[in-house]
């Protein structure tokens, strides 16, 4: 016999609402005292959950069940406090009613400019890849830039459906109300694609579309899960990062294989079909290998034409390239966004005294420290010499300075070899609809340059 192997999401059976004896012997989180009387106060937690998104979640007869319900449950033994479920319809309903103060806490959320409006949020804990779902004919994916002029469809309220956007400009979403009505789109031709996390896609091809539909191609991006908490009691974010905190591998482990599982089907054994999808094997090995070539080779030539050769992050060109994005898309969208602007100060003295080694040793370590304590939707690039470029999404002007000044501390306060500190001055501008985008460099030029002239070490806004 040969044995056909699917890997799917399945849910399990025999789902208990109830506490485990397990669970009622979870060691809890320390807590302050401001924090323990805050719970004792409060009694309970209110929830509010996506009600449609299996095996991560969802509400059945007004029960919360899926992998986020057990990670509630157990988060709730943690912090020795109870969590009502706020029942709801859809997600956005869900959102809503975070936003309305109608629920605590917020489960299994990514963080967005918009959400952070009403809500704090805790370290991620959960991580899933998102994927692009297509009809079964249609050709595999490498990249998402190769379907930006199709149509895409993604389930309406989804973080990532924000986060795309500011992302691709030109990238061409429908929102849909559920996965399941963007998928039958998507069967129906009425839709390129569905972009979804891999979870409920492949849960979603468990019920229904085998020999309709495929996953086609997977982004760079992921779907990064938390819990969002409700900001005008910001006591609560500490405690949930506690309690996520004390979240050990084992407990993890066994909740994701309680809704993860793999489904073993068997197929006739025919020589004759073995020898000639063995001969197919080998041809399609060879032309996937010369392939797999092609296309790195092809990346590695795409990499280079954007990427510093010294620091390794973007150049000159990839950042114009953004600079172009980010304008177009708070022009068509009105979203905000901000540049700084950040030169080495006396880097010529550093050369003359040092040598070109230790310059470009200088340069490349405060690329690294640059790039590590940015937002993962912020892009960094060498601007030129010893200049960088921050493009910040999202970000006001005040924004822009909170993050520069907190650069500007980090860089003061490293240990470099060879010289042991250095500073740096910046400049802030940010977005205005009746400028262009060299009026908003020059600015963040001119803010640059009153930071020198002030003594350098210094960030100053334009």
């Amino acid at each position: 016999m040969l044995a056909l192997i699917l890997v799917g999401f399945l849910p399990m059976q025999g789902f208990a609402v109830e506490n485990s004896e397990q669970e009622n012997n979870v060691e809890s989180v320390f807590l302050k005292e401001e924090e323990l009387q805050y719970l004792q106060q409060k009694q309970q937690l209110t929830m509010c959950v996506n009600p449609d998104a299996m095996p991560v979640g969802k509400i059945e007869q007004g029960q919360h069940k899926g992998m986020s319900a057990d990670f509630m449950r157990l988060l709730a033994n943690k912090i020795n406090t109870p969590m009502v479920l706020v029942p709801s319809q859809t997600w956005l309903e869900s959102l809503e009613q975070a936003e309305r103060r109608k629920c605590d806490i917020l489960v299994f959320a990514m963080a967005t400019p918009e959400r952070k409006k009403f809500l704090d949020f805790t370290n991620d804990y959960l991580s899933f890849p998102l994927v692009i779902a297509v009809a079964y004919q249609q050709n595999f994916i490498s990249s998402i830039e190769e379907v930006l002029d199709k149509q895409l469809g993604i389930q309406k309220g989804y973080a990532y459906a924000e986060l795309l956007r500011l992302l691709y400009p030109a990238i061409d979403l429908v929102e849909v109300e559920s996965l399941n009505e963007g998928l039958d789109k998507v069967s129906r031709n009425q839709l390129y694609g569905m972009i979804g996390s891999l979870p409920d896609i492949s849960y979603a091809f468990q019920k229904q579309y085998i020999g309709e539909l495929k996953i086609a191609g997977k982004l760079a991006q992921q779907s990064k899960l938390g819990i969002g908490t409700r900001n005008d009691e910001p006591l609560l974010v500490g405690i949930f990062n506690k309690a996520i905190a004390q979240l050990s591998e084992h407990e993890r482990r066994d909740i994701m294989n309680d809704w993860i599982a793999i489904k073993y089907e068997s197929a006739t054994d025919y020589l004759m079909l073995i020898k000639v999808v063995g001969v197919l094997g080998l041809i399609f090995i060879f032309f996937l290998y010369h392939y797999w070539k092609l296309k790195k080779y092809n990346y590695r030539l795409r990499h280079l034409s954007v990427t510093d050769k010294l620091t390794n992050i973007n150049n000159r060109l990839k950042l114009d390239q953004q600079l172009g994005d980010a304008f177009h898309l708070a022009q068509r969208y009105q979203h905000e966004f901000c540049i700084i602007l950040i030169d080495i100060d006396h880097f010529k003295s550093i050369n003359d005294k040092y040598g070109h080694l230790v310059g470009d040793y200088a340069i490349t370590t405060l690329a690294q420290l640059l790039n590590n304590n940015i937002r993962t939707v912020d892009t960094l690039g060498r601007w030129g010499g010893e200049e960088f470029l921050i493009i910040c999404p999202g970000q006001t002007t005040e924004g822009g300075r909170l993050l520069a000044e907190k650069l500007r501390n980090m860089i003061e306060q490293h240990i470099f070899d060879s010289f042991t500190h250095l500073s740096c001055s910046f400049g802030v501008a940010a977005y205005k609809k009746d400028q262009g985008v060299d009026m908003l460099l020059k600015r963040s030029d001119i803010a640059l340059y009153k930071a020198k002239e002030l003594g350098r070490n210094q960030v100053c806004m334009n």
